[in-house]
């Protein structure tokens, strides 16, 4: 079977919903003595790379549906095999992804603009402010519902885990 031109393979534009669906729902749930990983499903990770195809099956012979192409997309892992993890992206679309293009560093998603701000209170100093779309590690979460989030130019600071896509629990 021959592969498509990267000309014909459609490139995966990831949409920011303003209410993306709630990530907790709709999953089908494995201990992580129950999967080939190790690892509880669902679950998430990132992408390790800026160019990742998404196919219709957890094969090579399968189609590519599209590519991400965006290095440390936070997405959900619903489903795996020993070489291939099904994916779930903020617009709640699917595609089986090779494991070596997968991290399990957690990274996370602004739904809409967001304040990133000096300390987790609403009334505390902005330090920046994040686009729709703008990615952040995640470092931590408090009870209050504040994350912790580092971008990759050094910026540091705390964000309400209600603008950000990857910080719910599972």
């Amino acid at each position: 079977m021959a592969l498509p031109s990267p000309a014909e393979t459609p490139a995966r534009r990831i949409v920011v919903n303003p209410v993306p669906e709630a990530p907790s729902e709709g999953f089908f749930r494995k201990a992580a003595h129950q999967t080939p990983s190790g690892f509880e499903v669902p679950r998430y990770v990132s992408l390790k790379f800026g160019k990742v195809n998404g196919r219709t099956g957890p094969s090579r012979n399968h189609s590519i549906a599209w590519q991400y192409r965006r290095r440390d997309l936070p997405l959900i892992v619903v489903a795996e095999t020993e070489m291939w993890r099904k994916v779930r992206d903020i617009n709640g679309d699917e595609a089986w992804v090779r494991k070596p293009a997968l991290s399990g560093e957690r990274f996370v998603m602004t739904i809409g603009e967001a304040l990133v701000l000096s300390k987790p209170d609403p009334n505390a100093r902005p330090i920046a402010r994040g686009e729709t779309g703008a990615l952040f590690k995640l470092e931590t979460c408090n009870e209050d519902g504040w994350c912790y989030v580092k971008s990759r130019n050094g910026l540091k600071g705390w964000i309400s885990d209600r603008q950000l896509w990857g910080a719910q629990t599972l």
